[in-house]
């Protein structure tokens, strides 16, 4: 029997049993939902999209929060991350926003950033991971499980605190990176006065137990039948769904019920303010979204749906919020700013800081500028290496995609150039976050900073990536092999054995106990 035949289990897409092997599929997983070849992640969790967000996060708190009165205990001011996933985007927030530059300037308040998720294993990953510990130890850091759909406590696993709804006062800022998208949503068509809901039908096509799998080879079927606009208890829901059934031309539109949910409850949990920053593949523009064909759920590791920015901006109008947008033609990325419950305060610096970080030059653009520059990456001079590591604030791919052509560069180097290299590779290897199977960039940082002759950036390079370098062959014979070359052989030794206990053939960890047990020999004999 096809898809189209099954229409007894046809149903709204938000309540299609997909959401809960989605769920699954994160739970069970775990970080292994964001290793190489499975959920993408890049274009979200880059340092330049960081940077961004806390500038922008910084400008909401200079509008709605007051600085701390001296001597008592002041509620803090949560920064909550939805979903956050690898840890990379969280890692990448922390390192700006609580910076020794930052904090020397910043109003004095006390603010918590809160990493969530629905994966009990990956907050575990996160609590356990060492380039972590220096927030926690600042108490700038907690975790908490929290699934933005359901009403339950966010218990901080740090701190101890419970948030509950209505029991914050402070103003309470939200970052949801591909999150409304992966999240219910409903699928219609409007044309001619009519509004057809698209209800979806889902076969698993494998026998497999595997939730990637089972992910993976989930088949869908589409069924279209007329309805009203009255379909949810929400009014503010209908009222939006009203709009377009007057788009002229007619339309097909999803419709973010997760995500306007998930508003709702956040934007509960504080009698102050809400600020959400948002980014995922979806328009604002309804011109946009009027262009576009029958909306599908589409499959990129796990289910998304392109998400519906207007409806969202719709809602937040129709509750006295406001809406901030780019408000131009993007490549990819939808970046939103959505303000709750402001009341009568003004929102200057959130405004100017949203424009200026997210509008004139924003995530979406560094994406686009990053595929450009990768377009002849071997090919640039390092003037221009150096403009694009700066541009990117130490970005792991610029500096992989660049690393052939800086190597050739650095032959005709003078020394300030080499200098400001060095500075650029320590920046790269301080704000990689250490959370999936991909090569150590450091492996190839220590190769170029002992060609440069930068020993004390080699150890400071050594000293915080040891136990990173000690998991990996190939991190273990960099180890040894830069203590080596910066004199050290009786240091170089350890590694080696320990890489040869478990590799006993390994050819270069051989070579190189070769070389310096040669070594040892010619010192005894001199």
């Amino acid at each position: 029997m096809t898809l189209e035949e099954q229409s007894e289990n046809y149903v709204p897409l938000s309540r299609s049993a997909i959401w809960e092997l989605q769920r699954s599929y994160y739970s069970r997983l775990g970080i292994n939902a964001w290793q190489p070849n499975m959920v993408p992640n890049y274009v979200t969790t880059n340092p330049f999209i960081a940077r961004s967000y806390a500038q922008v996060i910084e400008g909401f708190l200079e509008d709605f929060g007051v600085a701390r009165a001296s001597g008592g205990e002041r509620e803090p001011y949560y920064i909550i991350e939805l979903g956050a996933g690898s840890g990379r985007f969280a890692y990448g927030f922390l390192k700006f926003f609580f910076s020794p530059e930052q904090m020397a300037v910043r109003k004095k308040r006390d603010v918590v950033y809160v990493m969530t998720d629905i994966s009990e294993t990956t907050i575990k990953y996160w609590r356990r991971h060492p380039q972590l510990k220096s927030f926690i130890d600042m108490g700038v850091l907690d975790f908490a499980y929290l699934d933005a759909l359901k009403d339950h406590p966010i218990d901080l696993l740090v701190s101890k605190k419970r948030i509950e709804p209505g029991k914050l006062s402070n103003p309470l800022s939200v970052i949801a990176n591909y999150v409304f998208d992966s999240i219910p949503h409903d699928l219609y068509a409007a044309s001619n006065g009519k509004l057809m809901a698209r209800h979806v039908c889902h076969r698993i096509e494998t026998d497999s137990m595997e939730i990637d799998e089972i992910v993976r080879d989930t088949d869908f079927g589409y069924h279209e039948e007329p309805c009203g606009t009255d379909i949810y208890d929400n009014e503010d829901w209908n009222r939006i769904l009203e709009i377009y059934l007057k788009v002229k031309g007619g339309i097909n539109f999803s419709f973010p019920v997760g995500g306007l949910t998930a508003l709702d409850r956040l934007a509960a949990l504080t009698s102050g303010p809400m600020f959400c920053l948002a980014g995922d593949f979806g328009a604002s523009n309804l011109s946009v979204l009027a262009d576009m064909p029958p909306r599908k759920i589409a499959r990129n590791g796990t289910y998304s749906l392109h998400v519906n920015f207007h409806a969202i901006s719709e809602y937040v109008a129709l509750r006295k919020g406001r809406y901030f947008s780019p408000g131009h033609a993007k490549s990819s990325l939808e970046m939103a700013g959505i303000l709750m419950n402001p009341g009568r305060r003004q929102n200057r610096h959130l405004a100017h800081r949203f424009n200026m970080h997210i509008r004139d030059t924003g995530p979406d653009e560094f994406f686009m500028l990053k595929k450009m520059a990768e377009e002849n990456f071997e090919t640039h001079s390092l003037s221009r290496i150096l403009a694009l590591f700066r541009m990117g604030h130490g970005d792991i791919k610029l500096f992989r995609g660049c690393s052939n052509a800086l190597l050739k560069a650095l032959t005709g180097a003078n020394e300030f150039e080499r200098d400001s290299v060095v500075a650029e590779l320590m920046k790269v290897d301080d704000i990689f976050f250490r959370c999936d199977r991909t090569a150590d960039p450091a492996i190839l940082i220590l190769q170029i900073l002992l060609s440069l002759n930068a020993k004390k950036e080699t150890l400071q390079i050594l000293s915080r990536n040891r136990k990173f370098l000690e998991q990996t062959p190939e991190g273990i014979l960099a180890l040894a092999d830069s203590l080596h070359r910066l004199g050290r052989a009786e240091d170089a030794v350890p590694p080696l054995k320990m890489l040869l206990s478990r590799e006993p053939g390994h050819p270069e960890a051989k070579a190189l106990m070769a070389r310096l047990s040669s070594g040892k020999m010619c010192e005894k004999s001199a």
